[in-house]
């Protein structure tokens, strides 16, 4: 008679290696049940429509909208481009594109491309993809989601929105978007990037249309201030530093809660740029003189011709003055430099 021991390690262990075996299996089905169930989420994300919810504190800005909204309608796959609309941080870029959005009643995915992170990573993630690891190839992926949507959607193209943040650049997201856009034409793109990040060379790159987004008007100012400034008091502001919402939040902040007067904040702001232009141009009178020069032409304008180039892209004058690449132009990158710029003459 066998011991206890003996019988039991007789036992054959082929049952172990089924197991491991089928486990083996499971998982392969499993990554690819992941793949296609992270797929189904990317494309529901993509097919849905905008919020029909009113967009907390937009104002409303009737010419921008109706141009933006005539250009949405305006895109064509057989003939694909990557719309670039191009304007100073604080013009109101983005809720002005999600408002269009929303009236035109699209399907978008807002995509922010920051400088750390890999474009296409950024774009998966947006669609609400929780395991991008499962997602394979994401060029593909992102191409698949696409045409899923839009078979979903009844031949209406998907729409992309990519904002570049501060730091990243239109160059490292150009070959995607060309890929998705021009190549594949599976999707729409639009490309949302700040005005001061843009050079020559990205305006020359190929397939690209850029668009200009301008800062509020006077009247979109008072509005965005919901009047709760003194109305002389905030056309002074206007005509001194201008009707950037960024600037406007900082003297929205000044009168409310450091219980300043807009008058009072307002010469403030206008004395520290006059003192950072005499710093800028202490060592060197040509880059004053360029200054001035550049200061006698409309801020919305700026100068096109006949400008000191040697001087305008001295690095003493990098936070002040700027090339607008869109138009062509040089300009101040706010407002208050050119008015302070003016007193000095």
């Amino acid at each position: 008679m066998s011991s206890p021991s003996t019988v039991a390690s007789s036992v054959p262990a082929w049952p172990y290696w089924v197991s491991c075996l089928c486990s083996v299996g499971i998982l392969k089905i499993t990554k690819k049940q992941q793949r296609s169930y992270q797929l189904a989420i990317a494309a529901s994300a993509l097919s849905q429509p905008h919020s029909k919810r009113p967009i907390k504190d937009y104002v409303h800005r009737e010419d921008e909208e109706q141009r933006l909204r005539q250009t949405l309608r305006q895109q064509d796959l057989s003939h694909p481009r990557i719309l670039v609309f191009a304007g100073f941080y604080g013009c109101g870029k983005g809720i002005l594109f999600r408002s269009a959005i929303r009236k035109e009643k699209m399907a978008a995915a807002f995509v922010d491309i920051r400088p750390n992170e890999d474009p296409l990573r950024s774009i998966v993630k947006s669609l609400n993809v929780q395991n991008i690891d499962a997602c394979g190839d994401l060029l593909n992926f992102i191409g698949e989601a696409s045409d899923r949507a839009r078979k979903a959607m009844h031949g209406v193209t998907p729409l992309f929105v990519l904002k570049i943040r501060d730091g990243s650049s239109l160059l490292r997201i150009y070959n995607e978007a060309v890929a998705l856009a021009c190549d594949r034409r599976l999707c729409h793109v639009i490309i949302e990037v700040p005005i001061e990040s843009l050079t020559i060379a990205m305006t020359a790159l190929p397939r690209l249309d850029f668009h200009l987004v301008p800062n509020f008007s006077v009247s979109e100012a008072f509005r965005y201030t919901h009047h709760l400034i003194d109305p002389l008091e905030l056309t002074h502001f206007v005509e001194v530093v201008g009707t950037n919402s960024n600037d406007l939040d900082e003297l929205l902040a000044a009168v409310r809660h450091a219980h300043m007067s807009a008058t009072t904040y307002t010469n403030q702001k206008l004395v520290k740029a006059m003192r950072q232009l005499q710093a800028a141009w202490a060592k060197d009178p040509s880059l004053r003189e360029a200054v001035i020069k550049l200061a006698r032409f409309p801020f919305e304008e700026g100068q096109s011709e006949g400008y000191d180039y040697s001087s305008l892209r001295n690095e003493a004058l990098r936070d002040i003055v700027m090339y607008n690449a869109v138009a062509d132009v040089w300009m101040f990158q706010q407002k208050v430099f050119h008015t302070a710029a003016c007193c000095w003459q």
